[in-house]
């Protein structure tokens, strides 16, 4: 975004050419996020953050995003099917599994969980009512990837939020969690072949 005036507004932006979608919602930090299609997606929360500050956000990380851009526009694109039947059923067993693990390994008793189609995120917890959902296309990842994401919202019980107290736990509680991240959120599976 050097040289380039912007002043970005919710919705479709272009910034240099580039198209930029700023989304306004409740979540817990501003996020961005490089679409198969080559949109930077900016997401600026609802109730704490400006798009100014969202734009200064996207500002600071630009060569970065430009970078995860040229990446992305490289890749071949994945043709993605809806989720089969047998293959959820297959995760909420792989689910059932991993939140009765974890649960008892953690000690956090009393957590439900449930599943759903999400945009943007692999799983969401919420401490209050003790509940996790978990993303229903999880049901083409691998176990080590889902395992992640379960591990993941469970320490959110602990620290509901990703400061350093939160990564330090997930360093303790599963090492090797940042590889498992980036294979997740590049859907780096889809590339990799049938799982056997």
């Amino acid at each position: 975004m050097e040289g380039v005036r912007s002043s970005l507004r919710s919705g479709r932006n272009e910034v240099g050419g580039v198209p930029v979608e700023v989304v306004r919602r409740r979540a817990r930090r501003i996020s961005i996020r490089v679409e198969n299609d080559g949109t930077v997606r900016l997401t600026v929360p609802k109730w704490w953050a400006t798009i100014r500050q969202g734009e200064e956000f996207l500002r600071e990380k630009w060569a970065w995003v430009m970078k995860q851009r040229v990446e992305t526009l490289a890749r071949p694109p994945v043709e993605r099917t809806p989720v089969t039947e047998a293959e959820l059923a297959a995760l909420k067993r792989l689910l059932d599994e991993l939140n009765a693990t974890w649960s008892a390994r953690l000690g956090e008793s009393g957590v439900v969980w449930k599943l759903r189609r999400m945009k943007t995120v692999w799983g969401c917890c919420h401490c209050r009512e003790r509940y996790i959902t978990y993303n229903a296309e999880l049901a083409r990842a691998p176990r080590e990837l889902v395992e992640y994401v379960v591990v993941h919202e469970y320490t959110h019980f602990t620290v509901p939020n990703h400061g350093p107290r939160f990564y330090a736990l997930m360093d303790e509680r599963l090492p090797g969690w940042k590889l498992l991240r980036r294979r997740l959120n590049r859907r780096e599976w889809e590339r990799e072949g049938p799982m056997v």
